[in-house]
């Protein structure tokens, strides 16, 4: 049977001071240490996010949040906007360490049991525990790599646009060179996150899973495993899409010279999607598919010791036969990726996802000019 990952991450429960030995990321204890929940904590960050944007913006030489049309019609500025989604892929990239610490607390059981293995499964159990001591370098080299690398971001916006320092800082610049080493060592974290995790799950598969076919529902922990990177990949990227919409032109919210740059993009996003998902499943395919391939070279030698007796009359080793015969095929019968119907339909929903900006920009624009040219304005 499918679990759905959904419903199983929502009752995780919340990370404890740490089994000695491993470390969670700071986020992590953030959401912790929230009373709210997952998802109030999360709308609460973006709006502390962007409202620090807001804040600076309003109280410095700006530029503004709005710029006006000769007609007095208000604009999201340009820069406004790129604010606003930089402060969605900063509090998705929070957001998301703490999503995978609850699938793993979710997952970490149904992982133990389909090893099978007291070895594998401690190992497997260890991952709810957090991240191990000896990474803690590495994460922490990542993060400053990423915030030396946000700090340059700033630097080159302060050569490129001829700003003093001064006057960058009494600008909406303040904000980005505040949040910018926090959303690039983030991003340069996780990272590392991906290929520990990765390297992680790839051990467990070589060293301790034991393929049983009569077993092989508690190898879709791994697709759920899979799904949960996949969908991760999808949400960001629809986020980063966001970047194509212009907010500031109302008669063409979505350019159509842009559309070339996005379809490249939205058919990377499938394709990492897709590259994500299967890196995670086809370690465990092949073990299936050489545990069928093992199953059936013993029917088969069975089946050729039974055959000449068979063909010569005895009844028993024919009917023998006949049994290694709809056992052969129960083998050949039995599915080699450790997925369910659910988890591709989910799958297939998800890639859907970075194309949501592309629909709703052009279904917003063409409400607009409808609005408009009704006699609504």
């Amino acid at each position: 049977m499918d679990a759905t990952p959904d419903t199983r991450s929502d009752p995780a429960p919340a990370p404890g001071p740490g089994r000695p030995g491993f470390f969670q990321p700071a986020e992590v204890h953030f959401f912790r240490w929230s009373p709210l929940g997952f998802l109030p904590t999360t709308l609460i960050l973006f709006a502390l996010v962007y409202g620090g944007y807001v804040l600076i913006a309003e109280t410095t030489n700006g530029p503004g949040l709005f710029e006006f049309t000769e007609t007095g019609q208000a604009l999201l500025t340009r820069v406004a906007w790129i604010a606003f989604v930089l402060s969605l892929i900063f509090t998705a990239g929070v957001a998301f360490s703490e999503t995978g610490r609850r699938l793993w607390a979710a997952e970490a059981a149904d992982l133990a049991a389909a090893l099978g293995q007291a070895d594998g499964g401690e190992d497997a159990l260890a991952l709810a525990d957090g991240i191990p001591d000896t990474w803690r370098r590495r994460y922490l080299t990542a993060f400053i790599i990423g915030a030396v690398a946000g700090l340059g971001f700033n630097i080159f916006m302060i050569l490129a646009n001829g700003f003093t320092l001064p006057d960058y800082v009494n600008s909406v610049g303040l904000w980005f060179l505040i949040v910018s080493p926090f959303l690039y060592g983030i991003g340069f974290r996780a990272g590392v996150d991906v290929a520990r995790e990765s390297r992680t799950i790839k051990a467990l598969i070589r060293n301790h899973l034991s393929v049983d076919l009569f077993e092989l529902d508690r190898l879709q922990v791994f697709g759920r495993i899979g799904l949960r990177a996949a969908r991760t990949w999808m949400i960001m990227a629809a986020i980063i899409l966001l970047f194509l919409i212009n907010p500031n032109a109302p008669d063409q919210l979505f350019a159509a010279d842009q559309l070339g740059m996005t379809i490249p993009v939205v058919g990377a996003s499938i394709v990492g999607g897709l590259f994500l998902l299967t890196s995670a499943l086809h370690p465990v395919h092949l073990k299936i598919r050489a545990a069928k391939q093992a199953e059936l070279d013993r029917v088969h030698a069975q089946m050729a010791e039974m055959r000449d007796k068979a063909l010569a009359g005895d009844a028993d080793a024919a009917s023998a036969l006949a049994g290694y015969t709809d056992y052969e095929i129960w083998v050949n019968n039995l599915r080699e990726w450790p997925v369910s119907a659910g988890i591709t339909t989910r799958f297939s929903l998800y890639i859907l996802l970075p194309v949501i900006p592309i629909i709703g920009s052009y279904v917003f624009e063409n409400l607009a000019d409808q609005f408009i040219s009704g006699g609504g304005l």
